[in-house]
């Protein structure tokens, strides 16, 4: 039985949490995004008048709150030392860890990186997956290290990627695989079952986002990657479009595989219709 203190935030955050709890492991505190994100007062007045999810969910499970504005304040390194912790997992964080807390923890920080690492290291893996046509997602915890994503692996899990997934359904598929693979990666932690395995440096890909990203060029942009960069962004941001002049946002893209050899663009509504030679893209546009 471990004791592990949780730094994330939405459903990565409510994962690891489950994952620990339901296997017998005692989560000593949890510091969520919010923390770092606001002020004390604004924060203050916003759990009152607007809690955020994590809030909400930190309090219906009756979990101690870290209250402090980094993970590398002295205040968080004397609550790891304090509540005895073992480690800490990290499930979706906009800080960098330093060193000296890293090495606080028996077990240090373990993060939960939302794909098959050293592929996809940054931000927004949901997106970029999708966008990068892969057929394959998954989960990789990992030891953390003074380099982004780039620490010794401790497991990895994957799943296959549909033709209509969205980054928010791939999201939502990701931290149920992730609370079901942490209470596995803790027992085997405890019972020195891991041998953590060095990435191949050779084959990391740091993603980078670029604003253009939203933008579709239905002229120059195979239907593929149209359909991909559309539903990878769905529901993070609206992908936009230009057609006869005007700018539309698109909520939904749906591609469908044909055999008829034809290309037309047909608006009806708020659809537009591109009929390719061998598949049709209907988009939803707001």
């Amino acid at each position: 039985m471990l004791k592990v203190i949780i730094a994330g935030y939405d459903k990565m955050l409510a994962a690891l949490i489950n994952g620990a709890q339901d296997n017998g492991h005692i989560v000593v505190g949890v510091i969520r995004i919010d923390r770092v994100r606001y002020n004390p007062l604004t924060l203050f007045l916003k759990d009152i008048f607007a809690p955020s999810k994590d809030f909400s969910y930190i309090k219906s499970k009756n979990l101690k709150e870290i209250k402090t504005n980094s993970v590398n304040s002295k205040k968080f390194r004397d609550f790891i030392k304090k509540s005895g912790a073992d480690l800490i997992l990290v499930g979706s964080w906009s800080e960098k860890f330093s060193i000296e807390t890293i090495e606080t923890p028996k077990y240090g920080v373990i993060n939960c990186h939302p794909s098959l690492l050293p592929n996809h290291r940054g931000a927004n893996p949901y997106f970029w997956q999708i966008y990068s046509g892969d057929n394959k997602a998954g989960v990789t915890f990992h030891f953390m290290n003074e380099k982004l994503d780039a620490g010794e692996i401790l497991m990895q899990g994957s799943f296959d990627i549909t033709l209509n997934m969205t980054g928010g359904s791939l999201k939502t598929k990701t931290c149920k695989v992730a609370e079901i693979m942490v209470g596995q990666l803790l027992g085997d932690l405890e019972e020195d079952n891991i041998i953590p395995v060095k990435q191949d440096e050779s084959k990391a890909v740091y993603d980078r986002w670029e604003e253009d990203l939203r933008f579709v060029d239905l002229k120059k942009e195979p239907p593929l990657v149209i359909h991909n960069k559309i539903r990878g962004l769905r529901p993070f941001l609206y992908p936009i479009i230009n057609y006869n002049n005007r700018n539309y946002k698109i909520g939904h893209s749906e591609l469908i595989l044909e055999t008829n050899p034809k290309f037309e663009t047909i608006k009806q509504g708020k659809f537009l219709i591109i009929k390719y030679e061998n598949c049709t893209l209907k988009l939803t546009l707001i």
